[in-house]
Formats: structure tokens, sequence, C-alpha cells
């Protein structure tokens, strides 16, 4: 193997190494498994002096390898016996796990940060009254009745301002089950 692609084996495997551990994770291997998976893919890479140029078939190359490999090694495990049998034998393939990982919660913390600025500046378009209505009927879960006297209107009037309120709501970029959720935490 020259040195051009040795250096090409390489970066690949630096550019792919994060996705493809994980991805075997999520199939319910171990950390061992996984990266030992991950090598042999690499392995017959380098044994078959393939170039790829095209990236996107690179990549699904990577992960329809892994795959292959995974369940060979799945199948492999439930042939052996006394290897880890209990787990094996009566699954034909792991089942896939999505996890939230701790990368995956700072982009969802950053996401709801965002959505949650957009839902105040459609909240803050809204009237007090308007406000004061939504509040009762979804955080209180008031029915309309109650709220007419709470808020001394007649229950024609909290209906009409509710309605009126959900109509606004609506018009905004935002889905109105969007602003409902994150009113209610």
């Amino acid at each position: 193997m020259s040195v051009i692609q040795f250096e090409n084996i390489t970066t690949i495997y630096k550019n792919h190494l994060d996705a493809l551990y994980a991805y075997a994770l999520h199939m319910g291997f171990d950390e061992q498994t996984a990266m030992d998976a991950i090598h042999d893919v690499f392995y017959k890479l380098c044994i078959r002096h393939t170039d790829f140029d095209d990236k996107s078939n690179l990549r699904f190359y990577l992960f329809r390898a892994l795959r292959n490999r995974l369940i060979d090694i799945h199948r492999s495990y439930r042939e052996i016996p006394g290897l880890e049998a209990d787990k094996y034998e009566t699954e034909e393939f792991p089942s896939f796990q999505l996890k939230i990982t701790i990368e995956d919660e700072i982009i969802l913390q950053e996401d709801k940060e965002e959505i949650r600025k957009k839902i105040e500046q459609v909240l803050d378009r809204l009237t007090n009254r308007q406000r004061e209505i939504i509040y009762l009927r979804y955080i209180h879960e008031y029915r309309y009745e109650e709220i007419a006297e709470i808020m001394q209107i007649s229950v024609e009037s909290s209906r009409n301002l509710l309605s009126r309120t959900i109509t606004r709501l609506r018009n905004s970029q935002l889905p109105l089950w969007v602003i409902l959720a994150f009113i209610q935490q």
C-alpha cells in the first residue's frame, strides 16, 4: 500500500469513526465489539485498495459493511456455546436502540432555547387578557364557566376571547401545539 493510500485510509477512519461507533452502539453492541467490527471493516478496506472519490458512496459503503460485520459477529455469538448465550439465543438480531447522547441534549437545549424565545415573542404580541385566558385554560385547565367567573366576563365572552387568541396564535410562524406545550411546562 502506498503512503497516499495509507493517508487516505487514515483520513477516512478519522472522519467516520464517531458515526460508525455510534451506529454500532445503537445496534445494541458493546464498545469492544463495535470497535472490533469497525477495525474489521477498515482492514478489508485496506486489503482491497479501494479508492473512494464519491464521499456519499464511501459513507454508504462503510455503514453497510459495518452492519453486515456486526450481523456476522452476532450470528457467531449465537453459534458458539457458552459465549453470552443467554443474550443471543433469543434474539435474531439485537434491537436498534436510540438513546439521547450528551451532544444531542446540548443541541436539544439550544433548539429549545431558540423556540422559547420565539414563543415569548408570539406571546408578547397578545393582550394581557389573551395571555391570561391562555394561562387559565391551558395551564390550569379551567372550564369556560370558571374562566368567566375568574375574569369577571360572560361565558360567551370567554369563548370568544379564547377563540380570537387561538386564531392569533395559529397565525404565528409556530405550530399551535408547540406554543401550548411550552406554555404548559
